[in-house]
């Protein structure tokens, strides 16, 4: 539990996570706080660093079949725009990402044909951390490690338009080598001896570990087949923006590689 009882410095919003938590409660669905929103309360807030990429917008996957539970579940928000899946809550923008028994090779499609990739999704709800937000609502939220993963499948599925994943998945990866993340770093020996003792690239290969520990071989391999891309890989040591950069890749492939292929 992330406890954040009396925290007035939380930039997310919890009247608008108070109201979708108690939604879904009452639909019997189960959810997890993903994105941006999710970083900010798993990493940001115990750092208590200020997020370098501001966001006002909020990111929900939520295990439901896309049809009827969808629709009722859409009845129950005010749409934004025509796409089955953003709402406004308070004025918020939600992204509702449906995951589950839904899926098919990964994919969610709505009634329009869209196809979504959710890969990762299940697999960050299956180890989701409970977050006390600073006026008692009780919330899921991905974990830091299942943040790594999403983020680099995020990534290959947007940087076309947007390289925000990329700068996102750099704070995330070098925040996992400072307190208080990197206690259980200076303990995993095997990532130290990996890394050549380089506890910024350790705790991209420890965090990367634990983060493949939820995935089945086959539906991990799309994380590491998107690292090892050689068109890829310029793009995205770009797009992080840092000469840190190379270090946290390569010690990410390598923790989760390690655990993958176990």
């Amino acid at each position: 539990m992330i406890d954040l009882t009396g925290r007035t410095d939380i930039p997310v919003a919890e009247e608008v996570l108070a109201e979708l938590s108690t939604l879904c409660t009452e639909l019997g669905l189960e959810y997890i706080v993903v994105g941006a929103a999710a970083r900010d309360l798993v990493i940001h807030a115990l750092q208590h660093t200020v997020p370098i990429r501001a966001t006002e917008d909020i990111d929900i996957g939520v295990a439901i079949h896309v049809g009827e539970q969808l629709t009722e579940l859409a009845d129950r928000l005010s749409r934004k725009g025509t796409s089955e899946h953003k709402f406004t809550v308070r004025g918020v923008d939600i992204d509702i990402i449906p995951f589950g028994s839904n899926e098919q090779g990964r994919e969610v499609r709505f009634a329009d044909d869209h196809l979504l990739d959710v890969n990762g999704l299940q697999e960050a709800h299956a180890t989701s951390v409970s977050v006390r937000m600073p006026q008692g609502t009780e919330i899921h939220v991905a974990s830091a490690p299942a943040q790594t993963a999403l983020k680099v499948l995020a990534w290959r599925d947007r940087h076309a338009v947007n390289p925000k994943d990329g700068l996102d998945l750099r704070v995330i990866l070098a925040a996992l080598s400072e307190a208080p993340f990197d206690d259980p770093v200076w303990e995993d020996e095997k990532a130290l001896a990996a890394t050549d003792y380089d506890i910024v690239a350790a705790a991209s290969y420890h965090y990367a570990g634990r983060a493949a520990e939820a995935f089945a071989p086959a539906d991990g391999r799309a994380v590491l087949d998107t690292l090892h891309d050689a068109r890829l890989r310029p793009v995205l040591l770009r797009h992080m923006r840092s000469e840190l950069a190379a270090d946290l890749l390569d010690g990410y492939m390598k923790g989760f590689a390690a655990e993958l292929e176990r």
